[in-house]
């Protein structure tokens, strides 16, 4: 019977603590109330399914790796439901659009079957798994197909996550709400499992007798990832939930026109679109700078592209790609752009002299201080309590 070292005892309450924590984390999650559960239910599994990862140790101390087959696939779940999550953000995910995605899981499963089947057969006796057996090749294909995969929808994850962050910069003049370093976190906090994975295997092969303290190693560094995890789901809100009002269906068809424009100046877009002449171009051009100028309709702090598209009564689409095409600017930085402006008026106007800073901020349109703030030093290079000053010092020497 093997017995357990003191190291491995402390790595097992690690690791069971953090399973049990990540199975009613991920329950909670997507049961709380305030939880948006159409994006979320994704997000729920993707950390079911990693607890369920971190509890292989002790599948394999209480049932024996011989009859262990039925975890082998698991680890090919977490990669897909991180990018139906990422997903989800922006679109409705359809069991259809999903269960292409599990494919590999399925088939996975009835290869580890007749593979654990004819091992435990061959080594019926061996509490610890054999180092001929980790050596054999299909054990090796089996085991690297793994992180192969992990580490394909980490990219996918992550080029969807940027397709997202380029869609809200065209759709929203504000998007404090929908903070998108949590993601950050979750998409390259995966790939370090991954990669841990990667990096712990061949000592696993090398030092077959360490096999468990090294696999229970591997498991316990996922344990404050998972806590991390959950928390931020908590705390970071979709776009629906920021804006509870909003058309999720229009929303959805607007991100996906507007995913195709380019990010920089000298980028093409990735499908052709129809074109507007240079006359159209113009014509929505001005008729937005006089929204702006004339109208200041960038005071209003949750103006979106959908709402200046209904009153010039044009497609959406038509007026990012007005921005985009004729101001080389999409419609985040057009909005922020003359409220900065409009901040720096305020802020030198002697009339003002008792506004507050934040008052100043909420007047061009601002939501917050740290928005404004943030906003306002990345268009100038100061904070607005900077600029006020910097400029207050140069009239006085003048």
């Amino acid at each position: 019977m093997y017995i357990l070292s003191v190291s491995e005892k402390i790595l097992f309450f690690i690791c069971g603590f953090g399973i049990l924590q990540g199975v009613l984390l991920a329950g909670l999650l997507y049961l709380h109330p305030k939880s948006d559960r159409s994006v979320n239910f994704f997000l729920a599994l993707y950390i079911f399914s990693t607890s369920l990862i971190m509890s292989l140790p002790l599948i394999l101390q209480a049932v024996g790796w011989q009859n262990a087959f039925w975890i082998q696939p698991v680890p090919l779940l977490p990669g897909p439901f991180l990018y139906l999550y990422m997903r989800s953000l922006k679109e409705r995910i359809s069991w259809r659009k999903a269960l292409p995605h599990f494919i590999p899981f399925f088939a996975f499963f009835f290869i580890s079957y007749w593979n654990m089947s004819y091992l435990s057969r061959q080594y019926p006796d061996a509490a610890n798994i054999p180092g001929e057996v980790l050596n054999r090749p299909l054990s090796i294909l089996l085991i690297f197909v793994k992180p192969m995969q992990g580490v394909v929808y980490y990219f996918l994850a992550r080029k969807t996550l940027l397709s997202y962050q380029h869609s809200i910069r065209h759709l929203f003049s504000d998007t404090s709400h929908i903070n998108l370093n949590w993601a950050r976190f979750l998409t390259n906090g995966y790939l370090v499992l991954v990669l841990t994975f990667v990096i712990f295997f061949p000592i696993m092969m090398r030092y077959p007798e360490q096999f468990n303290l090294l696999l229970l190693i591997n498991m316990a560094i996922a344990t404050p990832y998972i806590y991390g995890a959950t928390y931020k789901g908590f705390m970071q809100l979709t776009i629906w939930q920021v804006q509870p009002g909003i058309n999720k269906e229009a929303v959805e068809v607007e991100m996906k026109e507007v995913e195709n424009m380019p990010t920089t100046d000298s980028e093409k877009p990735k499908v052709p679109r129809s074109t507007m002449n240079e006359g159209k171009v113009d014509d929505l051009i001005n008729k937005i700078i006089l929204l702006m100028e004339q109208e200041k309709i960038f005071q209003e702090p949750e103006l979106t592209l959908h709402q200046v598209a209904g009153k010039l009564q044009t497609p959406t689409y038509q007026v990012s790609q007005a921005l985009n095409e004729g101001m080389k600017k999409s419609f985040y930085d057009l909005v922020n752009g003359y409220r900065v402006e409009e901040s720096k008026r305020l802020l030198l106007d002697s009339k003002n002299s008792n506004y507050t800073i934040l008052s100043v901020g909420f007047e061009a349109g601002f939501n917050s201080k740290t928005t404004f703030n943030t906003v306002f030093k990345k268009f100038t290079g100061l904070t607005p309590t900077e600029y006020r000053d910097k400029q207050r010092t140069s009239q006085m020497v003048s």
